[in-house]
Protein backbone atom coordinates (compact mmCIF):
# COMPACT_ATOMS: atom_id res chain seq x y z
CA UNK A 1 0.00 0.00 0.00
CA UNK A 2 1.39 3.42 -0.98
CA UNK A 3 1.65 6.23 1.60
CA UNK A 4 -0.91 8.32 -0.27
CA UNK A 5 -3.48 5.54 -0.35
CA UNK A 6 -2.94 4.87 3.33
CA UNK A 7 -4.06 8.40 4.18
CA UNK A 8 -7.23 8.32 2.13
CA UNK A 9 -10.50 7.82 4.03
CA UNK A 10 -11.83 4.31 3.56
CA UNK A 11 -15.27 4.05 1.90
CA UNK A 12 -16.99 3.00 5.13
CA UNK A 13 -15.68 6.09 6.89
CA UNK A 14 -16.89 8.29 4.07
CA UNK A 15 -20.34 6.74 4.20
CA UNK A 16 -20.46 7.22 7.97
CA UNK A 17 -19.51 10.88 7.61
CA UNK A 18 -22.13 11.35 4.90
CA UNK A 19 -24.77 9.70 7.08
CA UNK A 20 -23.91 11.99 9.99
CA UNK A 21 -24.10 15.02 7.69
CA UNK A 22 -27.54 13.96 6.44
CA UNK A 23 -28.71 13.41 10.02
CA UNK A 24 -27.50 16.87 11.01
CA UNK A 25 -29.44 18.40 8.12
CA UNK A 26 -32.65 16.57 9.04
CA UNK A 27 -32.38 17.38 12.75
CA UNK A 28 -31.54 21.03 12.11
CA UNK A 29 -34.36 21.43 9.60
CA UNK A 30 -36.87 19.83 11.97
CA UNK A 31 -35.65 22.01 14.83
CA UNK A 32 -35.90 25.24 12.86
CA UNK A 33 -39.24 24.19 11.38
CA UNK A 34 -40.77 23.34 14.77
CA UNK A 35 -43.74 25.64 15.52
CA UNK A 36 -42.60 28.03 12.80
CA UNK A 37 -46.06 29.57 12.54
CA UNK A 38 -45.70 30.90 16.10
CA UNK A 39 -42.63 32.95 15.13
CA UNK A 40 -43.76 36.61 14.97
CA UNK A 41 -43.38 38.37 11.66
CA UNK A 42 -40.38 40.67 11.56
CA UNK A 43 -40.72 43.97 9.70
CA UNK A 44 -37.94 43.28 7.19
CA UNK A 45 -39.56 40.00 6.17
CA UNK A 46 -42.36 42.02 4.60
CA UNK A 47 -39.75 44.04 2.69
CA UNK A 48 -38.24 40.90 1.13
CA UNK A 49 -41.69 39.49 0.35
CA UNK A 50 -42.74 42.75 -1.31
CA UNK A 51 -39.82 42.41 -3.72
CA UNK A 52 -40.43 38.80 -4.74
CA UNK A 53 -41.38 40.08 -8.19
CA UNK A 54 -37.67 40.20 -8.99
CA UNK A 55 -37.77 36.40 -9.24
CA UNK A 56 -40.31 36.64 -12.05
CA UNK A 57 -38.21 39.28 -13.80
CA UNK A 58 -35.10 37.10 -13.58
CA UNK A 59 -36.66 33.76 -14.50
CA UNK A 60 -38.48 35.25 -17.50
CA UNK A 61 -35.27 36.75 -18.87
CA UNK A 62 -36.34 40.38 -18.39
CA UNK A 63 -32.90 41.33 -17.09
CA UNK A 64 -32.90 44.63 -18.98
CA UNK A 65 -36.10 45.92 -17.39
CA UNK A 66 -35.95 49.45 -15.93
CA UNK A 67 -37.20 47.93 -12.65
CA UNK A 68 -33.67 46.60 -12.08
CA UNK A 69 -32.43 50.17 -11.70
CA UNK A 70 -34.96 51.17 -9.05
CA UNK A 71 -34.22 51.50 -5.35
CA UNK A 72 -35.45 48.00 -4.33
CA UNK A 73 -33.06 46.39 -6.82
CA UNK A 74 -29.97 47.74 -5.08
CA UNK A 75 -31.32 48.29 -1.56
CA UNK A 76 -31.95 44.64 -0.69
CA UNK A 77 -29.66 41.87 -2.00
CA UNK A 78 -31.07 39.86 -4.92
CA UNK A 79 -30.46 36.23 -3.95
CA UNK A 80 -32.90 36.11 -0.98
CA UNK A 81 -35.56 37.71 -3.19
CA UNK A 82 -34.95 35.08 -5.88
CA UNK A 83 -35.19 32.29 -3.30
CA UNK A 84 -38.34 33.71 -1.73
CA UNK A 85 -39.95 34.18 -5.13
CA UNK A 86 -39.04 30.64 -6.16
CA UNK A 87 -40.44 29.25 -2.92
CA UNK A 88 -43.68 31.17 -3.40
CA UNK A 89 -43.97 29.79 -6.92
CA UNK A 90 -43.33 26.23 -5.73
CA UNK A 91 -46.07 26.68 -3.15
CA UNK A 92 -48.47 28.00 -5.80
CA UNK A 93 -48.55 31.49 -4.29
CA UNK A 94 -48.51 34.57 -6.52
CA UNK A 95 -45.57 36.91 -6.12
CA UNK A 96 -46.19 40.49 -5.06
CA UNK A 97 -46.09 43.36 -7.53
CA UNK A 98 -43.93 46.46 -7.56
CA UNK A 99 -46.75 48.52 -6.03
CA UNK A 100 -46.35 46.72 -2.71
CA UNK A 101 -42.64 47.43 -2.64
CA UNK A 102 -43.43 51.12 -3.07
CA UNK A 103 -46.07 50.87 -0.35
CA UNK A 104 -43.62 49.24 2.05
CA UNK A 105 -40.97 51.92 1.54
CA UNK A 106 -43.58 54.58 2.19
CA UNK A 107 -44.63 52.77 5.36
CA UNK A 108 -42.36 49.97 6.71
CA UNK A 109 -45.27 48.80 8.81
CA UNK A 110 -47.22 47.90 5.67
CA UNK A 111 -47.95 44.17 5.57
CA UNK A 112 -51.40 43.74 4.05
CA UNK A 113 -49.87 41.66 1.26
CA UNK A 114 -48.37 39.17 3.77
CA UNK A 115 -50.49 36.12 4.55
CA UNK A 116 -49.75 33.24 6.89
CA UNK A 117 -49.24 30.97 3.87
CA UNK A 118 -46.93 33.36 2.00
CA UNK A 119 -44.85 34.02 5.11
CA UNK A 120 -44.42 30.30 5.74
CA UNK A 121 -43.35 29.74 2.13
CA UNK A 122 -41.00 32.74 2.19
CA UNK A 123 -39.24 31.36 5.26
CA UNK A 124 -38.46 28.00 3.68
CA UNK A 125 -35.21 29.10 1.95
CA UNK A 126 -33.80 30.33 5.26
CA UNK A 127 -34.84 27.10 6.95
CA UNK A 128 -33.12 24.97 4.32
CA UNK A 129 -29.97 27.05 4.15
CA UNK A 130 -29.85 27.26 7.95
CA UNK A 131 -29.80 23.46 8.07
CA UNK A 132 -27.19 23.40 5.30
CA UNK A 133 -25.05 25.79 7.34
CA UNK A 134 -25.03 23.26 10.20
CA UNK A 135 -23.82 20.60 7.75
CA UNK A 136 -21.13 22.95 6.43
CA UNK A 137 -19.77 23.71 9.90
CA UNK A 138 -19.71 19.97 10.57
CA UNK A 139 -17.60 19.60 7.43
CA UNK A 140 -15.26 22.38 8.57
CA UNK A 141 -14.72 20.82 11.98
CA UNK A 142 -14.24 17.36 10.47
CA UNK A 143 -11.72 18.58 7.91
CA UNK A 144 -9.80 20.65 10.43
CA UNK A 145 -9.74 18.11 13.27
CA UNK A 146 -12.17 15.18 13.26
CA UNK A 147 -15.85 14.26 13.12
CA UNK A 148 -16.34 14.79 16.84
CA UNK A 149 -15.29 18.43 16.58
CA UNK A 150 -17.52 18.87 13.55
CA UNK A 151 -20.46 17.32 15.38
CA UNK A 152 -20.00 19.49 18.49
CA UNK A 153 -19.64 22.62 16.35
CA UNK A 154 -22.82 21.76 14.45
CA UNK A 155 -24.63 21.25 17.74
CA UNK A 156 -23.43 24.57 19.10
CA UNK A 157 -24.57 26.39 15.98
CA UNK A 158 -27.89 24.56 16.01
CA UNK A 159 -28.70 25.71 19.56
CA UNK A 160 -27.34 29.23 19.08
CA UNK A 161 -30.43 31.41 19.64
CA UNK A 162 -29.39 34.04 17.08
CA UNK A 163 -28.67 31.54 14.32
CA UNK A 164 -31.90 29.70 15.12
CA UNK A 165 -33.94 32.92 15.10
CA UNK A 166 -32.55 34.16 11.78
CA UNK A 167 -33.00 30.69 10.25
CA UNK A 168 -36.72 31.17 10.86
CA UNK A 169 -36.97 34.54 9.14
CA UNK A 170 -37.38 35.34 5.44
CA UNK A 171 -34.31 37.54 5.31
CA UNK A 172 -30.74 37.57 3.99
CA UNK A 173 -28.64 36.85 7.07
CA UNK A 174 -28.68 33.06 7.35
CA UNK A 175 -28.53 32.44 3.59
CA UNK A 176 -25.34 34.53 3.51
CA UNK A 177 -23.86 32.83 6.58
CA UNK A 178 -24.65 29.34 5.30
CA UNK A 179 -23.02 30.10 1.95
CA UNK A 180 -19.97 31.51 3.74
CA UNK A 181 -19.61 28.24 5.66
CA UNK A 182 -20.07 26.17 2.49
CA UNK A 183 -17.40 28.27 0.76
CA UNK A 184 -14.94 27.80 3.59
CA UNK A 185 -15.57 24.05 3.86
CA UNK A 186 -14.64 23.59 0.20
CA UNK A 187 -11.75 26.04 0.49
CA UNK A 188 -10.33 24.05 3.40
CA UNK A 189 -10.30 20.94 1.21
CA UNK A 190 -8.12 22.78 -1.30
CA UNK A 191 -5.95 24.36 1.38
CA UNK A 192 -5.19 21.08 3.10
CA UNK A 193 -4.47 19.34 -0.18
CA UNK A 194 -2.07 22.06 -1.32
CA UNK A 195 -0.14 22.22 1.95
CA UNK A 196 0.10 18.44 2.24
CA UNK A 197 1.18 18.10 -1.39
CA UNK A 198 -1.76 15.80 -2.17
CA UNK A 199 -3.53 17.74 -4.88
CA UNK A 200 -2.78 18.62 -8.46
CA UNK A 201 -2.82 22.16 -9.79
CA UNK A 202 -5.69 21.31 -12.13
CA UNK A 203 -7.81 20.00 -9.26
CA UNK A 204 -6.97 23.04 -7.12
CA UNK A 205 -8.04 25.41 -9.89
CA UNK A 206 -11.26 23.51 -10.62
CA UNK A 207 -12.23 23.51 -6.95
CA UNK A 208 -11.25 27.19 -6.70
CA UNK A 209 -13.82 27.95 -9.39
CA UNK A 210 -16.47 26.30 -7.21
CA UNK A 211 -15.21 28.27 -4.20
CA UNK A 212 -15.51 31.47 -6.22
CA UNK A 213 -19.06 30.70 -7.31
CA UNK A 214 -20.10 29.90 -3.73
CA UNK A 215 -18.50 33.06 -2.36
CA UNK A 216 -20.15 35.07 -5.13
CA UNK A 217 -23.49 33.65 -4.07
CA UNK A 218 -22.70 34.57 -0.46
CA UNK A 219 -22.14 38.20 -1.50
CA UNK A 220 -25.26 38.04 -3.65
CA UNK A 221 -27.15 37.04 -0.51
CA UNK A 222 -25.66 39.89 1.54
CA UNK A 223 -22.58 42.05 1.14
CA UNK A 224 -21.05 40.70 4.34
CA UNK A 225 -20.78 37.43 2.39
CA UNK A 226 -17.47 38.94 1.33
CA UNK A 227 -16.15 37.48 4.60
CA UNK A 228 -15.88 34.17 2.76
CA UNK A 229 -13.38 35.46 0.21
CA UNK A 230 -11.57 37.52 2.85
CA UNK A 231 -11.03 34.36 4.89
CA UNK A 232 -9.94 32.40 1.81
CA UNK A 233 -7.38 35.10 1.03
CA UNK A 234 -6.16 35.07 4.65
CA UNK A 235 -5.81 31.28 4.50
CA UNK A 236 -3.84 31.58 1.26
CA UNK A 237 -1.47 34.05 2.93
CA UNK A 238 -1.06 31.74 5.91
CA UNK A 239 -0.40 28.79 3.59
CA UNK A 240 2.23 30.68 1.61
CA UNK A 241 4.02 31.77 4.79
CA UNK A 242 3.87 28.23 6.16
CA UNK A 243 5.32 26.90 2.92
CA UNK A 244 8.11 29.50 2.86
CA UNK A 245 9.19 28.76 6.39
CA UNK A 246 8.90 25.02 5.84
CA UNK A 247 11.48 24.41 3.07
CA UNK A 248 11.21 20.68 3.63
CA UNK A 249 7.50 20.75 2.87
CA UNK A 250 6.40 18.76 -0.15
CA UNK A 251 6.47 20.91 -3.29
CA UNK A 252 6.71 24.32 -1.57
CA UNK A 253 6.97 26.41 -4.79
CA UNK A 254 4.02 24.48 -6.24
CA UNK A 255 2.07 25.06 -3.04
CA UNK A 256 2.59 28.82 -3.28
CA UNK A 257 1.48 28.82 -6.91
CA UNK A 258 -1.60 26.72 -6.20
CA UNK A 259 -2.68 28.88 -3.27
CA UNK A 260 -2.09 32.25 -4.93
CA UNK A 261 -3.46 31.11 -8.29
CA UNK A 262 -6.47 29.45 -6.71
CA UNK A 263 -7.28 32.57 -4.69
CA UNK A 264 -7.07 34.73 -7.81
CA UNK A 265 -9.36 32.36 -9.72
CA UNK A 266 -11.81 32.25 -6.80
CA UNK A 267 -11.92 36.04 -6.61
CA UNK A 268 -12.47 36.36 -10.34
CA UNK A 269 -15.27 33.77 -10.31
CA UNK A 270 -16.88 35.42 -7.28
CA UNK A 271 -16.99 38.78 -9.04
CA UNK A 272 -18.28 37.18 -12.24
CA UNK A 273 -21.03 35.32 -10.38
CA UNK A 274 -22.12 38.49 -8.60
CA UNK A 275 -22.29 40.42 -11.88
CA UNK A 276 -24.01 37.74 -13.94
CA UNK A 277 -26.69 37.02 -11.32
CA UNK A 278 -27.38 40.64 -10.40
CA UNK A 279 -28.98 42.48 -13.34
CA UNK A 280 -28.70 45.79 -11.49
CA UNK A 281 -25.02 45.73 -12.46
CA UNK A 282 -25.62 45.10 -16.16
CA UNK A 283 -29.09 46.46 -17.01
CA UNK A 284 -29.14 49.30 -19.51
CA UNK A 285 -32.77 49.99 -20.41
CA UNK A 286 -33.62 52.70 -22.91
CA UNK A 287 -35.97 54.28 -20.39
CA UNK A 288 -36.11 54.44 -16.61
CA UNK A 289 -39.08 53.63 -14.38
CA UNK A 290 -41.30 56.44 -13.29
CA UNK A 291 -41.50 56.73 -9.50
CA UNK A 292 -39.11 59.27 -7.91
CA UNK A 293 -39.52 57.38 -4.64
CA UNK A 294 -37.70 54.46 -6.21
CA UNK A 295 -34.59 56.61 -6.86
CA UNK A 296 -33.53 54.84 -10.07
CA UNK A 297 -29.87 54.65 -10.98
CA UNK A 298 -28.87 56.27 -14.30
CA UNK A 299 -29.24 53.75 -17.15
CA UNK A 300 -25.91 54.80 -18.72
CA UNK A 301 -23.75 53.87 -15.73
CA UNK A 302 -20.88 51.43 -16.29
CA UNK A 303 -20.59 48.14 -14.40
CA UNK A 304 -17.83 49.65 -12.23
CA UNK A 305 -20.07 52.58 -11.35
CA UNK A 306 -22.91 50.21 -10.51
CA UNK A 307 -20.68 48.15 -8.23
CA UNK A 308 -19.55 51.33 -6.50
CA UNK A 309 -23.19 52.39 -6.28
CA UNK A 310 -24.06 49.24 -4.31
CA UNK A 311 -21.18 49.69 -1.86
CA UNK A 312 -21.84 53.40 -1.33
CA UNK A 313 -25.51 52.70 -0.77
CA UNK A 314 -24.80 50.17 1.99
CA UNK A 315 -22.44 52.62 3.70
CA UNK A 316 -25.07 55.35 3.46
CA UNK A 317 -27.77 53.05 4.84
CA UNK A 318 -25.61 52.25 7.86
CA UNK A 319 -24.87 55.94 8.40
CA UNK A 320 -28.55 56.78 8.08
CA UNK A 321 -29.39 54.01 10.54
CA UNK A 322 -27.12 55.55 13.14
CA UNK A 323 -29.05 58.81 12.76
CA UNK A 324 -32.49 57.21 12.73
CA UNK A 325 -31.77 54.89 15.67
CA UNK A 326 -29.45 56.90 17.95
CA UNK A 327 -30.00 54.60 20.94
CA UNK A 328 -28.62 51.66 18.94
CA UNK A 329 -25.83 53.58 17.18
CA UNK A 330 -22.21 52.50 17.72
CA UNK A 331 -19.99 55.39 16.61
CA UNK A 332 -16.68 54.94 18.40
CA UNK A 333 -14.22 52.05 18.53
CA UNK A 334 -14.82 51.80 22.27
CA UNK A 335 -18.58 51.48 21.83
CA UNK A 336 -18.17 48.86 19.11
CA UNK A 337 -15.69 46.86 21.17
CA UNK A 338 -17.92 46.84 24.24
CA UNK A 339 -21.00 45.82 22.26
CA UNK A 340 -19.03 43.09 20.46
CA UNK A 341 -17.72 41.66 23.72
CA UNK A 342 -20.89 41.95 25.80
CA UNK A 343 -23.63 41.32 23.26
CA UNK A 344 -21.72 39.27 20.69
CA UNK A 345 -20.67 36.70 23.28
CA UNK A 346 -23.57 37.32 25.67
CA UNK A 347 -27.13 37.58 24.43
CA UNK A 348 -26.16 36.33 20.96
CA UNK A 349 -24.02 33.45 22.18
CA UNK A 350 -25.48 30.01 22.92
CA UNK A 351 -26.47 31.06 26.45
CA UNK A 352 -28.50 34.07 25.32
CA UNK A 353 -32.29 34.43 25.15
CA UNK A 354 -34.31 33.19 22.21
CA UNK A 355 -35.46 36.75 21.44
CA UNK A 356 -33.21 39.62 22.50
CA UNK A 357 -34.32 43.10 23.50
CA UNK A 358 -32.21 45.56 21.50
CA UNK A 359 -33.58 48.57 23.39
CA UNK A 360 -31.29 47.70 26.30
CA UNK A 361 -27.65 48.11 25.28
CA UNK A 362 -26.17 46.23 28.24
CA UNK A 363 -28.40 43.98 30.28
CA UNK A 364 -27.24 41.43 32.86
CA UNK A 365 -30.24 39.16 32.26
CA UNK A 366 -29.50 38.91 28.54
CA UNK A 367 -25.71 39.17 28.52
CA UNK A 368 -24.55 37.19 31.54
CA UNK A 369 -23.83 34.19 29.32
CA UNK A 370 -20.72 36.05 28.10
CA UNK A 371 -19.05 35.22 31.44
CA UNK A 372 -19.06 31.58 30.35
CA UNK A 373 -18.95 31.76 26.56
CA UNK A 374 -16.18 34.33 26.09
CA UNK A 375 -13.63 32.40 28.23
CA UNK A 376 -14.58 29.25 26.34
CA UNK A 377 -13.87 30.98 23.02
CA UNK A 378 -10.53 32.27 24.34
CA UNK A 379 -9.68 28.73 25.45
CA UNK A 380 -10.59 27.56 21.96
CA UNK A 381 -8.32 30.17 20.41
CA UNK A 382 -5.44 29.03 22.64
CA UNK A 383 -6.14 25.41 21.74
CA UNK A 384 -6.04 26.26 18.03
CA UNK A 385 -2.72 28.10 18.34
CA UNK A 386 -1.05 25.29 20.34
CA UNK A 387 -2.40 22.52 18.12
CA UNK A 388 -1.29 24.42 15.03
CA UNK A 389 2.26 24.51 16.37
CA UNK A 390 2.16 20.76 16.92
CA UNK A 391 0.80 20.19 13.44
CA UNK A 392 3.58 22.32 11.94
CA UNK A 393 6.25 20.42 13.84
CA UNK A 394 4.77 17.19 12.54
CA UNK A 395 4.86 18.53 8.97
CA UNK A 396 1.07 18.67 8.72
CA UNK A 397 -1.09 21.49 7.41
CA UNK A 398 -1.95 23.71 10.43
CA UNK A 399 -5.71 23.43 10.07
CA UNK A 400 -6.21 24.67 13.63
CA UNK A 401 -4.55 27.92 12.67
CA UNK A 402 -7.00 28.15 9.79
CA UNK A 403 -9.90 27.99 12.28
CA UNK A 404 -8.24 30.63 14.45
CA UNK A 405 -7.74 32.86 11.45
CA UNK A 406 -11.36 32.43 10.41
CA UNK A 407 -12.42 33.63 13.86
CA UNK A 408 -10.04 36.60 13.85
CA UNK A 409 -11.08 37.74 10.37
CA UNK A 410 -14.77 37.67 11.30
CA UNK A 411 -14.18 39.27 14.71
CA UNK A 412 -12.08 42.14 13.36
CA UNK A 413 -14.35 42.75 10.37
CA UNK A 414 -17.51 42.81 12.47
CA UNK A 415 -15.83 44.90 15.15
CA UNK A 416 -14.61 47.51 12.67
CA UNK A 417 -17.89 47.77 10.74
CA UNK A 418 -20.59 47.32 13.43
CA UNK A 419 -22.82 50.40 12.92
CA UNK A 420 -25.70 49.44 15.20
CA UNK A 421 -26.27 47.15 18.16
CA UNK A 422 -28.66 44.97 16.15
CA UNK A 423 -28.67 41.19 16.34
CA UNK A 424 -27.99 40.48 12.63
CA UNK A 425 -24.61 42.22 12.73
CA UNK A 426 -23.30 39.77 15.34
CA UNK A 427 -24.13 36.60 13.40
CA UNK A 428 -20.77 36.15 11.56
CA UNK A 429 -18.79 35.57 14.78
CA UNK A 430 -21.05 32.79 16.05
CA UNK A 431 -19.97 29.96 13.74
CA UNK A 432 -16.22 30.56 14.06
CA UNK A 433 -16.59 30.78 17.85
CA UNK A 434 -18.46 27.47 17.84
CA UNK A 435 -15.63 25.79 15.93
CA UNK A 436 -13.00 26.96 18.42
CA UNK A 437 -15.04 25.91 21.45
CA UNK A 438 -15.78 22.55 19.85
CA UNK A 439 -12.08 21.91 19.28
CA UNK A 440 -11.14 22.86 22.84
CA UNK A 441 -14.00 20.80 24.29
CA UNK A 442 -13.05 17.61 22.44
CA UNK A 443 -9.38 18.12 23.32
CA UNK A 444 -10.25 18.58 27.00
CA UNK A 445 -12.44 15.49 26.94
CA UNK A 446 -9.60 13.44 25.45
CA UNK A 447 -7.15 14.62 28.12
CA UNK A 448 -9.55 13.80 30.94
CA UNK A 449 -10.25 10.41 29.42
CA UNK A 450 -6.54 9.68 29.03
CA UNK A 451 -5.74 10.66 32.60
CA UNK A 452 -8.56 8.42 33.77
CA UNK A 453 -6.81 5.56 32.04
CA UNK A 454 -9.19 5.12 29.13
CA UNK A 455 -6.94 6.61 26.41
Amino acid sequence: MSPSSATRPVPSRRWTTAAIACSIFVVALASFRWELSSEPRFMDEAAFLSQSYFWDLAISGRTNSPLWLEYPAYDLPPLPKYLIGASLQLHGIARTGRSWAIAWYRDPGEARFVTAESLQAARMPSLLLGALGCVAIFALGTLAVDRRVGLVAAGLLLVNPLYRLLSRRAMADVPAEALILCTLALALVIWKGCLNGRTTTARAIILSIAVGVLSGLAVLAKLNGGLALMTVAAWAGLGVLWSLFRPSAVGSPLTEFQLSGGTFVAGLCALSSFIVLNPFITAGPTMSAGSPLMAPAPPNQSMTERLSHVVRHRVDVSRHGQTSFPRDALRTTREKGKALLVQGFGRFGPFGPSHADSTRRYDWTQDRGALIWFPCVLAGLLWALVRGIRQTRAGEAPTSWALALQFLVSLLTVGMFLPLAWDRYFLPIQSSSALLVAGASVSTFDRIRKRAGYG
